[in-house]
C-alpha cells in the first residue's frame, strides 16, 4: 500500500517529452545525392514548477525542431479506460537552455497548477537504499520499476569529473530525463544512460544527483546557460 501511495504521489509530475526533427539518412546507391528524413524521438522529463517548467535530459530534445509533452491522465481516471492518442494533453514545449555536460535541459509549456517533485539536493542518499524510476521506457509512458542505490558517486568516465548515482532500477530507452524517486517521493537523480551489452537494462543505470540537477535547473531559468564555475584558494 505505501509503493502504491508512492507511485499514485508521484507518478502525475513525469512527463514524456516527444522530439521531432532532421537527420541525415545513409544513402546506400552511394551517388551524391544527400537525404534527410525527419524522424521521431521519446524520452521523460519532469516537472519541477507548477508553473511548467520540465526538467529533462540535453539529448533527449538536442537539434529537435519541435518539442511537445504529453502529460499524464488526471487523477481519478480509470486505468482500465484507454485514452485515445489524439484525446491525450499533447502541448508544445519551448526549450529554455541546455548543457551538455551535465545532459540537462529546460523545458517549458504554458499550463499552470501542474504537479510537482520536488528535487532532493539537500538529501543524503545510501547505497542499498530503495529507489524508483519513472519514465517512458520504449515510449510506454507512466512505467515505474524500483531498485536499489548501487552506488552513490560513480565516475562513469575516468576522464570527466561528473559522477553519477548507479542503480539496478530497470532503465530502458526512453527513461532518459525520467526522475530517479527515494521513498519520500524526492527526486535524487535524473535518469541519463545505462551500460548494456544488448541495448536493454542489465542493471547498470546512471542518473545525474539531484544536487547537480538543481545547480543547472537554477542556472537555466535565471540565464538559459550555465555559467563556469571556478574556485580559487590562496594564503
Amino acid at each position: 500500500a505505501a509503493l502504491e501511495d508512492l507511485v499514485a504521489k508521484v507518478s502525475p509530475a513525469v512527463v514524456q517529452v516527444q522530439v521531432t526533427g532532421l537527420a541525415p539518412v545513409e544513402n546506400g546507391s552511394r551517388n551524391d545525392t544527400a537525404l534527410v528524413a525527419r524522424q521521431h524521438g521519446i524520452g521523460s522529463g519532469v516537472i519541477v514548477d507548477p508553473d511548467g517548467y520540465i526538467i529533462t535530459n540535453a539529448h533527449v530534445v538536442e537539434g529537435a525542431q519541435r518539442i511537445r509533452v504529453l502529460l499524464p491522465l488526471p487523477p481519478g481516471d480509470s486505468p482500465l479506460d484507454v485514452t485515445p492518442a489524439g484525446k491525450r494533453h499533447l502541448v508544445d514545449a519551448k526549450l529554455i537552455g541546455l548543457h551538455k555536460d551535465s545532459d540537462l535541459a529546460l523545458l517549458k509549456i504554458n499550463e499552470i497548477n501542474l504537479p510537482t517533485l520536488t528535487l532532493g539536493n539537500a538529501r543524503r542518499i545510501h547505497q542499498g537504499q530503495l529507489v524508483f524510476a519513472i519514465g517512458s521506457p520504449e515510449g510506454l509512458q507512466n512505467s515505474v520499476t524500483m531498485g536499489v542505490v548501487s552506488a552513490v558517486a560513480r565516475q562513469a568516465d575516468p576522464t570527466k569529473p561528473m559522477v553519477y548515482v548507479q542503480t539496478d532500477a530497470p532503465i530502458n530507452p526512453g527513461n532518459s530525463g525520467g526522475p530517479l524517486v527515494d521513498m519520500d517521493g524526492y527526486v535524487v537523480g535524473i535518469n541519463t544512460f545505462i551500460l548494456s551489452q544488448g541495448g536493454g537494462s542489465e542493471g547498470l543505470g546512471f542518473a545525474i544527483p539531484a544536487r547537480v540537477v538543481k545547480f543547472v535547473y537554477d542556472s537555466l531559468r535565471k540565464y538559459g546557460h550555465v555559467h563556469r564555475v571556478e574556485i580559487k584558494a590562496g594564503a
